[in-house]
């Protein structure tokens, strides 16, 4: 039964044990990898027996698409557009986003990139389709958002293709160290990394120096320039 593809998540069942359940198989996939934990593992740190354990979860390939859908559910909350934002302050919002969804859940990030090479092993075709999407939607934003800020002149042209690419894998690698209880929060490396980025495209001398985010040196309140568009 362990070995099957993730096909169904079965009749709806309690979700507290469900979610105790996958909370656990995220933290020991995370430590041990998809490959070195075992049904009886999970079954052991919750308690239950194994055959329970397949009440919830008919196989581990279904546990490991549960924490990819939502590792990628979490990855997509970060795409959000507001029209009235520029192209730098609307890549700068995505990037606090996605951190502060990642330092919520780092360990099911962890799961996801780890086991990125295998799941065409355990998912169904469909699985993989569906996950890919999910990840096109997220490089297509920061894509747009790019070529959106060259177009208006508020970014200086370059090759937006491989920034978008460069840019997304900078910012989830973060799951490697990002943590609710580290030194700086995820909103401080947020505007870290936009920092980097943005005072690399911004064309405008005033506002790639004082306000490459679009906002106030508190974090707080929007500059809204005429010059920023």
């Amino acid at each position: 039964m362990t070995n099957g593809k993730a096909t169904s998540g079965g009749p709806t069942q309690s979700p507290s044990r469900r979610e105790e359940l996958l909370a656990v198989a995220t933290k020991l996939f995370a430590a041990r990898g998809y490959h070195g934990t075992r049904m009886d593992d999970v079954a052991d740190v919750v308690g239950l027996n194994k055959a329970t354990v397949y009440h919830y979860y008919a196989s581990k390939s279904l546990i490991l698409y549960d924490i990819y859908q939502g590792a990628a559910e979490r990855t997509l909350a970060a795409v959000h557009d507001d029209p009235s934002w520029t192209a730098r302050e609307a890549l700068y919002q995505y990037t606090v986003r996605l951190l502060d969804q990642i330092a919520v859940n780092p360990e099911g990030a962890a799961v996801y990139f780890q086991e990125q090479p295998y799941i065409t092993e355990w998912f169904t075709e469909e699985q993989v389709a569906a996950i890919r999407e999910k990840e096109a939607q997220v490089y297509e934003h920061v894509h747009g958002l790019i070529d959106r800020g060259i177009a208006s002149g508020e970014f200086y042209p370059c090759d937006s293709h491989v920034l978008a690419l460069g840019y997304i894998g900078m910012t989830l690698g973060a799951y490697r160290w990002l943590r609710p209880s580290g030194r700086r929060s995820a909103k401080e490396i947020a505007a870290e990394f936009s920092t980097a980025l943005l005072r690399g495209l911004i064309r405008d001398e005033t506002i790639r120096v004082e306000s490459p985010l679009g906002v106030y040196p508190d974090g707080e309140a929007r500059l809204r320039s005429k010059n920023s568009s």
